[in-house]
């Protein structure tokens, strides 16, 4: 295989490594009755200055097992990470109102001890947050280590998660669903459905920390999320655009499922913790256009997310 089309092979199969996380096994929290007077659960109103920070652990469990006419490994065979940080979070400013409302975050990801970063790596991570849940403007993410970067971006999906509920609220017993596409896969036409539950309000779970004088850990909305990844289209011709600008094409299966278990202040509207499990799958096999040269790919792999509102 030519230099080249090695290369363009080898870029896309990275789509496959980012796409695959999902599943937790957790008990059901039985529904509880509400008056219609209980206020809707929205996004926090978030104040400059603010400042707080989060414990995060973030680990994943990948094997991938490959075909292809290249000698060398495109990907390792198997890959594990486990990753444990301290999160702090500063309120730097907001701007705007409503449906416009922008809120800027400066963030820095520390050991998991509280220990300085070493000299020279300050691991500061700037951004604005967008109405829709949405990190933007992002500065400083590059220049952390590649697990760091997955670490951040798994804790602002769920930090953020209040933001993309319905404008209106939501109250306990309520139950709503959200589509979006995968985006960066190899395969086309795939999706996620989300189906949300705000479950009912229970006492916050404890945070974990020890050696401290416990407090009063308040109430909390307890919000059961559960994404299903679905494929649409044909599974023989599943090539997204941008793979037919590389002249690639594409096909095979994915299919994955994450449960996202999210306790939210009713006080503060800050996460007090969130737990995520998950599990993919893919089998997808990319070929140059004219079929001369083939990589045959499948991936299993999961992942756990677990951050906790540090007091």
């Amino acid at each position: 295989m030519s230099a080249r089309k090695h290369s363009s092979i080898r870029n896309h199969i990275s789509s496959c490594n980012r796409l695959l996380l999902l599943l937790l096994s957790a008990a059901p929290i039985p529904p509880l009755v509400f008056a219609s007077s209980h206020p809707a659960l929205r996004a926090p109103q978030l104040r400059t200055g603010q400042k707080f920070t989060y414990r995060v652990h973030y680990q994943t469990d990948k094997a991938t097992r490959s075909e292809s006419r290249i000698v060398t490994p495109l990907v390792p065979q198997r890959e594990t990470t486990d990753t444990e940080c301290l999160l702090t979070v500063e309120i730097t400013g907001v701007q705007g109102a409503g449906a416009n409302r922008l809120v800027l975050l400066h963030t820095q990801v520390l050991p998991a001890d509280g220990s300085a970063r070493p000299k020279g790596d300050d691991g500061f991570v700037d951004f604005a947050l967008q109405p829709d849940g949405q990190a933007s403007k992002i500065v400083g993410l590059s220049a952390l280590s590649p697990n760091e970067q997955s670490l951040w971006r798994q804790w602002v999906s769920q930090f953020a998660q209040s933001w993309t509920f319905p404008a209106e609220g939501v109250k306990p017993g309520e139950k709503w669903k959200k589509d979006e596409p995968v985006l960066g896969a190899p395969l086309a036409k795939l999706q996620w459905d989300k189906q949300f539950e705000y479950v009912r309000d229970q006492v916050c779970p404890q945070n974990g920390e020890t050696g401290k004088t416990a407090k009063s850990p308040g109430k909390c909305a307890a919000i059961v999320t559960t994404t299903t990844m679905k494929q649409h289209g044909s599974h023989d011709d599943a090539t997204p655009d941008d793979y037919k600008t590389a002249q690639l094409k594409t096909s095979g299966t994915a299919q994955g499922k994450t449960q996202l278990i999210t306790y939210i202040s009713l006080q503060t509207g800050l996460v007090e913790r969130a737990t995520e499990d998950s599990a993919q799958t893919m089998d997808v096999l990319i070929a140059k256009a004219d079929d001369s040269n083939k990589a045959h790919f499948n991936v299993d792999a999961t992942s756990h997310t677990e951050i906790i509102l540090v007091p």
